[in-house]
């Protein structure tokens, strides 16, 4: 039985990156049936629920920390974590790998060194014999020298086999920021685009006109590429209103999260500026809890890239709010670019994108199939071809079946 790891931060509270290794795996699984697929969280979490150092206070601590002196104290911390107890656990998972699968989400970014020594470190702890792949990850364009040092120490050391990036501006700015050592790279869109077949059993039923996926936009600012002068207590007001004058116009609210800590007290922050009357309010727990709130509504908005992926994945018509690249990018790779809006969008233009984006139905999601299509074909010749692997299965093409969650620990 051949044994897949994927190395990711599968555990995260945010859990559109859970959706997103749960819908890897489940892809996986029907390219090589019978694998074994285990998860390994780069942030040093073994299981959903489990607090990460960059999360929640703690990371308002961190952001409020002069640049000088934040880089250098959450390198400390990540090294002295990796020394006690993540070396030891990771190399223990990954000496029997038969092939490690780094992908999924936007883990190619350089913000304080987080990500690029995470995956520094995690280099040095694979086995000589595993094969390695970089699939469908999201690449920032803005990297410090020490951080451009560190991901090109990772890909020597990892030395991929095959090298994936879920979109143009990801290939630019990988091909940019590696140069010679990442030429050929390939695009597989990113998996949780087909998270409906593996939650299928979700969004049978629609609960709500509109969900609101509220997000803490200081936290979001924090790890943006892009300028802004949005500020967290304009950003609350914003739902607010929002909130107020789709009530008033008589549509049924659902306010949410992605389940990150931050964005639920700032979500809990807008429902008592509320009050409990008329607005359904609900902090998701796991994966297939976000994906049945989002797949339950009639439209959406939200900064979250992937509760708006998770949205056009059910069909549900998604208004995104830009405060990063990735999310427009998305909305053009997707091809609903008009439904991509400012930070500083008003409650009334989001209210008139939405109206506009339900009456369009489903032929603003012509390019779903197309795109579904390419990340199957991407993964079967990444695992039939590229890593010789054994032939792929014609599952994806004949039905798909259910996969386990990471709830149910695999």
């Amino acid at each position: 039985m051949k044994h897949v790891v994927i190395c990711a931060v599968p555990f995260s509270d945010n859990l559109g990156d859970a959706v997103i290794a749960e819908t890897l795996g489940f892809l996986i699984r029907q390219t090589l049936p019978g694998c074994r697929i285990s998860y390994l969280d780069i942030a040093g979490r073994t299981q959903l629920g489990e607090s990460s150092l960059k999360k929640g206070r703690l990371m308002r601590v961190f952001s409020r920390l002069p640049g000088w002196a934040r880089t250098p104290a959450l390198t400390l911390a990540i090294w002295m974590k990796y020394r006690r107890l993540w070396r030891a656990r990771w190399k223990q998972q990954l000496a029997d790998a038969d092939i490690v699968v780094i992908g999924g989400g936007q883990l190619l970014c350089d913000v304080d060194l987080n990500f690029p020594l995470k995956l520094y470190l995690l280099a040095q702890c694979l086995g000589k014999n595993a094969k390695v792949a970089l699939v469908s990850v999201g690449v920032a364009g803005s990297w410090s020298k020490v951080g451009r040092y560190l991901l090109s120490k990772f890909i020597r050391q990892a030395a991929p086999q095959f090298i994936s990036v879920r979109d143009e501006n990801s290939r630019r700015n990988l091909v940019r920021v590696a140069g010679g050592t990442c030429s050929d790279v390939t695009i597989i869109p990113d998996p949780a685009i087909l998270s409906s077949a593996l939650y299928a059993d979700k969004g049978l039923e629609k609960r709500w006109d509109v969900g609101i996926c509220v997000s803490d936009v200081e936290s979001l600012n924090y790890n943006a590429d892009l300028a802004t002068v949005s500020e967290q207590g304009r950003g609350m007001g914003m739902f607010v209103e929002l909130v107020t004058k789709l009530r008033r116009s008589g549509q049924s609210v659902v306010l949410f999260t992605n389940g990150a800590e931050e964005d639920n007290i700032a979500a809990t922050s807008v429902r008592d500026r509320l009050g409990a009357d008329g607005v359904d309010f609900i902090l998701p727990r796991s994966p297939a809890e976000l994906v049945s709130i989002i797949a339950g509504c009639q439209s959406m908005v939200g900064h979250r890239m992937h509760a708006n992926i998770i949205a056009f994945s059910f069909g549900v018509p998604s208004v995104g709010i830009v405060w990063d690249t990735k999310v427009a990018s998305f909305f053009r790779l997707s091809g609903r670019g008009d439904f991509a809006v400012r930070q500083t969008a008003c409650a009334e233009d989001l209210i008139e994108r939405l109206a506009y984006a339900r009456s369009l139905g489903a032929a603003q999601f012509k390019r779903s199939a197309r795109l579904g299509h390419d990340i199957t074909q991407g993964l079967s010749l990444l695992f039939g071809q590229t890593l010789a692997m054994p032939s792929p299965s014609s599952a994806l093409q004949a039905g798909i079946k259910a996969a386990p969650s990471l709830e149910g620990g695999q």
